[in-house]
């Protein structure tokens, strides 16, 4: 027999004597010991912030049902829980906290622990993380239209329980109260004044001592200086603009009457500096410019061409005669250090800026386009460049453009840098009868003399079908060898309604669904039209787009 197993081999009998003996050894005291010296902790915290109040819940402890547990709670702003802000004792599984209880906006957190029972000791104390009471928000955004130098309009979404309004400039300073009557809570609206232009404000709405809501906003400039030139004192006189603009030192700023109708009925050439803007008011009630024709440039240079606060629309006789632009320039050797077109509504125009002299050209060393509402443009676009005209730079931000047969028109030298950010198009380019086509969103012909061509964050809808034989053909970007930086920025699926369409802007997001499907109403003969995000699912719908419709 092998010695080396003799030690391994021990028979069955024997095993059950030595477990006998080890059990008989055990005292009742250390068997006793055997038993649970403490409740098990609760865990994973579960946490739902609302308006009003937070619920925390957290996982019984193991081994315990559901009303045979007792939990102790604490809640405090910090995690030693040295004084606590609430404490309480539940059998449930879950506490509700409060703005009676809690400081609305304020960081808590919460720790639980069973509680012992029978003998067995607490278990250890489990910490969430932290969260807080949302706090109600009654006040609405405050969009542009609502605030001026020195006032604001608020609104706020209906309460009866409502008292006071209360506006403090955010960088610090004396705030400015004021109540609340029937009447205000009624129109659930408010306009408050005393306000210093210039400067950032947060607003908040109380009911008591509880405050329902804040919102913050900043006032605008007030129009002042030497150079103004006001006009908001006369009515019934379209021709006064041009009539003003003879004259008008260089560097004026025209402010015009809101509501009242200005006609440029014949070519107009500036030759000097100015700014032409609505005076200031709530609301969307801008003076209007009538474009029976358009605004030209003299020789020479111009710094700069403002035009804010306004509604410029083409009439039908401009239109019937290929006419109606807000500048048409084919003066040779005209150089403007700035355009700048600034929360206007642009509508049914030939084109809304132009340069089309030979020669030495027209210069349009920074075209710039924000916060504007453009629709029915025809041929030569939001900006078009022909002869030995240029626009340097092309800026175009925060707008809408809705019905342009084309965009932008740039088939020639000179162009330097085109910049599109936040920005929703639909209805364009108009469709032709066969490819490859001949409106493009962007044509910048076989010229590749851009040096930076970017798209940022914007939406392009569907392709403008004007009419039934109007055909579904389109062009995207024309740039041989120009590259384009696309980012955040999206394509509806009848962007590029025909597959025969050429040069699709490369570096856009597809969506799946169409135009209709995305946004809320893209018609205007159903009233104004929505850009909003009738898909809540879009992906870029807080950061994509024209910013009034997120």
């Amino acid at each position: 027999m092998d010695m080396k197993n003799i030690n391994y081999k021990i028979s069955s009998s024997k095993i059950v004597t030595l477990l006998l003996f080890l059990a008989i050894a055990c005292s009742k005291d250390e068997v006793g010991q055997l038993s649970l010296s403490r409740q098990f902790s609760p865990t994973k915290f579960t946490i739902t912030n609302g308006e009003t109040q937070s619920t925390v819940t957290w996982s019984a402890s193991l081994f315990t049902t559901s009303g045979n547990v007792s939990y102790a709670v604490e809640v405090d702003s910090t995690t030693a829980f040295s004084n606590p802000a609430y404490t309480t004792t539940t059998s449930d599984v879950s506490v509700v906290l409060t703005d009676n209880i809690l400081v609305i906006k304020k960081n808590y957190y919460t720790r639980v622990k069973a509680i012992g029972q029978d003998k067995t000791g607490d278990s250890y104390w489990a910490v969430s993380s932290s969260f807080k009471i949302l706090g109600e928000q009654f006040l609405n955004p405050v969009p542009s239209t609502n605030v001026i130098d020195t006032a604001v309009l608020l609104t706020w979404r209906p309460s009866t329980e409502l008292t006071k309004i209360v506006v403090t400039p955010t960088a610090g300073g004396t705030p400015i109260s004021v109540n609340l009557s029937v009447a205000d809570l009624t129109a659930t609206l408010k306009q408050v004044g005393k306000l210093t232009q210039k400067t950032a404000y947060t607003a908040e709405i109380f009911a008591g001592a509880k405050t329902k809501g804040t919102t913050q906003f900043t006032t605008v400039p007030s129009i002042t200086g030497s150079n103004i030139i006001d006009l908001t004192g006369t009515t019934g006189n379209p021709g006064i603009l041009v009539t003003t603009l003879t004259s008008a030192p260089s560097g004026s700023v025209i402010v015009l009457r809101r509501g009242e109708p200005y006609d440029i009925a014949t070519a107009y050439s500036l030759s000097k500096s100015v700014t032409i803007i609505s005076a200031l008011g709530f609301g969307t009630n801008y003076a209007r410019l009538r474009m029976g024709s358009n605004f030209n440039i003299a020789a020479g240079t111009i710094d700069s061409l403002v035009f804010k606060d306004l509604v410029i629309k083409g009439t039908p006789a401009a239109l019937a005669a290929n006419a109606g632009y807000v500048i048409n320039a084919n003066v040779v050797g005209a150089t403007v250090g700035k355009v700048r077109l600034d929360n206007c509504s642009i509508k049914i125009l030939r084109g809304v800026v132009r340069g089309q002299a030979g020669g030495a050209g027209v210069k349009y060393n920074n075209y710039i386009v924000n916060n504007c509402m453009i629709d029915s443009i025809r041929d030569f676009a939001v900006a078009a460049a022909s002869g030995a005209s240029a626009f340097v730079n092309i800026k175009i931000t925060n707008t809408t453009v809705y019905r342009a047969r084309k965009v932008i028109i740039h088939a020639v030298t000179g162009n330097a840098t085109i910049s599109i950010e936040n920005c929703t198009f639909n209805e364009l380019p108009s469709g032709t009868a066969a490819a490859p086509p001949s409106n493009f969103f962007i044509d910048l012909s076989t010229f590749t003399t851009t040096t930076s061509l970017s798209i940022k964050n914007s939406i392009f809808g569907a392709a403008w079908i004007e009419t039934s034989s109007g055909g579904t053909f389109i062009g995207g970007i024309r740039a041989p060898t120009q590259a384009i930086n696309v980012v955040n920025s999206y394509t509806t699926s009848d962007f590029f309604a025909n597959p025969g369409s050429t040069n699709p802007i490369s570096g856009v997001t597809g969506y799946s669904g169409s135009s209709t499907a995305l946004f809320k109403n893209t018609d205007p003969a159903l009233g104004s039209v929505n850009f909003g995000f009738k898909d809540t699912n879009f992906i870029g719908k807080g950061s994509a787009g024209d910013p009034r419709w997120r």
